[in-house]
């Protein structure tokens, strides 16, 4: 169970989505590609560009809370949610069920 982010996003790259935001546990969320990472000490960090302390926050994966995708800009993430299901789909070979956006219309 402790791996969870980390089985999600290597689900999520093999489905061609390696970009992610991740969930950090203070609170805040970052964009973090797939590339952007690194095995230390058997660990999966993210490398995450902290431009306002000029650093490189190096963040265990599996200590994020959370992980999305961010739609591209203009799109509305209600009706990207049906792009990236197609694609875990084509990558699972299995049928998702989405809810219902409007439960008891």
């Amino acid at each position: 169970m402790s791996a969870l982010i980390s089985e999600i996003w290597s689900g999520l790259r093999d489905a061609g989505l390696p970009e992610v935001m991740l969930f950090l546990p203070d609170g805040t969320a970052s964009r973090c590609h797939w590339d952007d990472t690194a095995i230390v000490g058997g660990i999966r960090v993210a490398l995450l560009g902290d431009q306002e302390r000029r650093i490189v926050r190096i963040i265990p994966v599996d200590g994020c809370t959370g992980i999305g995708i961010a739609s591209p800009k203009g799109t509305d993430p209600m009706g990207y949610r049906s792009v990236i299901k197609e694609k875990l789909e084509a990558q699972l070979g299995a049928n998702l069920t989405l809810p219902d956006p409007n439960p008891g219309d």
